[in-house]
């Protein structure tokens, strides 16, 4: 699930992503193969990243994850990018098709720029075992796809997002 994190007074976006090899951990522009593994004890993990191995303790409340490790303490705040949004009084959230429910994105048959008309099919997903096309609600711009083919996304993730397109002269 796609979520905009707050680390340090800065939003950062942040996903976890499954790949054949295990996850994906996707923050900002950067790519971390990672896993996070159960430990013994309430709230204990072990955090993989790249070949580091971090034992921490871990625990979540409604609006933040805390993490323990290396002697500090972190808060990591969590907003949902639809509600972002939709707090900042853009109305761009009506421009977003969000996920149902958790799955698998099947084809993509659109990029970003690329402009669509009402009822274009835009992309497949799968989400239990049930395929089903999204299509473009109206006329517009493509202006996010941030999934491609093959990557898991989790339930009200942002599929795609459009933008209007500018009329010409």
């Amino acid at each position: 699930m796609r979520r905009i994190l707050e680390v340090d007074g800065e939003d950062v976006p942040v996903w976890l992503a499954s790949t054949r090899e295990g996850h994906v951990l996707h923050m900002g522009e950067r790519e971390i193969p990672c896993s996070l593994e159960q430990a013994a004890g309430k709230g204990a993990y072990t955090l993989e990243l790249s070949e580091t191995r971090i034992p921490m303790r871990i625990a979540v409340s409604e609006s933040a994850t805390f993490i323990h490790f290396n002697g500090r303490a972190y808060e990591i705040g969590r907003t949902d990018p639809a509600e972002a949004l939709d707090k900042a009084g853009s109305g761009a959230s009506r421009d977003q098709m969000l996920a149902p429910m958790p799955g698998v994105v099947v084809s993509v048959s659109v990029a970003p720029g690329d402009a669509v008309k009402e009822g274009d099919a835009l992309l497949v997903i799968e989400s239990m075992k049930l395929e089903t096309t999204l299509k473009a609600p109206r006329d517009g711009l493509v202006a996010e796809v941030p999934f491609a083919a093959g990557d898991s996304f989790g339930g009200k993730d942002v599929l795609l997002r459009l933008e209007p397109q500018e009329e010409t002269e």
